[in-house]
């Protein structure tokens, strides 16, 4: 089958990934060069982890976590480093309840402490706060895997189209099947319901050494200790709507400033010195869950970039090769399938 992909972030480059292992003949278009910085999908790293308040994302991790373990078989290179993930806040908050009963009920590997120094000796835990420690997380080099997914397609006989701009109904003539999977642009070529907005990430001056770490609370934040590039800190909950075809990323003077409450409250640096950010696209619904749908008679669409898509891109990938194929149906997967296409 000749399919053509249109979006060459980790969920497209997945989808070529496995349709042109699969033998398909794949030609992914791309409007900026690839490997731009424009979207989603850049950066050193993005968390991967089975830790959800929501045991339904903990459930499809069990799918999509061996999949990057696939990405480096083939590709014969390491992406995922598996340094842990220790997610933490007040003993009583319901998100870190539904945390730990998730896990349970699905035997994930996992541990509540209640002092967290074993794990995570910079750390400071407040009294009444408790850490859900699992071993099998860490994080993915965002780079390198869509670059690894790329160039594994490559191998098998993909074409990469880059500063290539094209409709639905151009590709749609040349193919047998499109894969729409454009990131922050989706609303281009599908009607849905979500919002994109920019998102700051820091890389604060710091020597802290542990796993990666979630703070349960209003604005989210997170960290990256084991970052090779110093320790990366963000904001999950501090969100400005952007047109994904500005190209301001500058950072948020309020995102700055939480990073750095963060790091004196819960690692005693009380002057942090944020020396690089990074902007990215966010394309949010409602509720962050993911939009698969049908487009046309020959096309299928993913919109997964909702702040935790990322370590999902395998899998979303694996599942638009299995709708061109037929082996699935977006109708199948419910709470992600979206009707309304133009």
């Amino acid at each position: 089958m000749n399919v053509g992909v249109i979006g060459s972030g980790i969920v497209g480059s997945c989808a070529a990934w496995i349709l042109s292992g699969r033998g398909h003949r794949v030609t992914i278009y791309e409007q900026f060069p690839i490997g731009h910085v424009r979207g989603s999908s850049h950066g050193h790293s993005r968390i991967v982890r089975r830790a959800y308040p929501d045991s339904f994302y903990t459930a499809c991790m069990a799918e999509a976590y061996p999949l990057w373990h696939e990405l480096e078989r083939q590709s014969n290179s390491q992406l995922l480093h598996e340094v842990g993930l220790l997610y933490f806040g007040q003993e009583h908050s319901t998100d870190l309840m539904s945390v730990v009963a998730g896990l349970s009920g699905l035997r994930v590997d996992h541990e509540v402490l209640v002092n967290a120094h074993h794990v995570f000796p910079q750390l400071h835990l407040e009294n009444h706060e408790i850490g859900v420690w699992t071993p099998r997380a860490g994080w993915v080099n965002a780079d390198a895997s869509v670059a690894t997914a790329l160039g594994l397609a490559k191998k098998n006989g993909a074409e990469v189209k880059d500063l290539e701009k094209v409709s639905f109904e151009q590709v749609s003539a040349q193919h047998d099947a499109v894969v729409v999977t454009p990131g922050p642009w989706i609303r281009s070529f599908v009607d849905v319901p979500v919002e994109v907005t920019i998102q700051t990430v820091a890389y604060v001056d710091a020597q802290i050494d542990g796993p990666v770490w979630i703070e349960d609370g209003a604005e989210f934040c997170y960290g990256f200790p084991s970052e090779s590039k110093g320790c990366k800190v963000g904001v999950h909950n501090r969100r400005i709507p952007i047109d994904p075809d500005n190209p301001n990323r500058d950072p948020d003077s309020h995102t700055l400033e939480s990073v750095r409450s963060v790091m004196k409250r819960r690692f005693g640096i009380g002057d942090a010195q944020i020396v690089e950010t990074v902007g990215c696209l966010y394309t949010n619904t409602r509720n962050e869950d993911f939009l698969l749908g049908r487009l046309g008679d020959n096309g299928f669409f993913a919109s997964a970039c909702s702040g935790h898509g990322f370590k999902f891109g395998p899998w979303i990938g694996k599942l638009m090769g299995d709708f061109v194929e037929g082996r699935d149906k977006p109708e199948d997967h419910p709470r992600f399938f979206f009707t309304r296409s133009v």
